[in-house]
């Protein structure tokens, strides 16, 4: 993914782990990661293996907050 992308989204919270999301982190950062649920809460994994991956406990998700506004259905890349 990269900067101009489309994104085409289905707004809804749940998602089955290991599909590709849009997640709203502290209320002002958007970001496209694929999601894995946890035992104890989520794991946020790059598309670019060359960042790291983010975990985030419950508790975390509450206090930060970290919300999913959706799960990707397309992509359309800018060349």
């Amino acid at each position: 993914m990269s900067d101009g992308d489309i994104v085409i989204i289905h707004k809804q919270e749940n998602f089955e782990s290991g599909q590709l999301c849009v997640l709203l982190i502290n209320g002002d950062e958007a970001t496209v990661k694929r999601v894995y649920k946890l035992e104890n809460g989520i794991e946020l994994v790059a598309i670019n293996p060359a960042y790291p991956s983010k975990k985030f406990t419950f508790e975390d998700i509450e206090q930060i907050p970290v919300a999913v506004i959706g799960i990707v259905k397309q992509l359309i890349k800018n060349y």
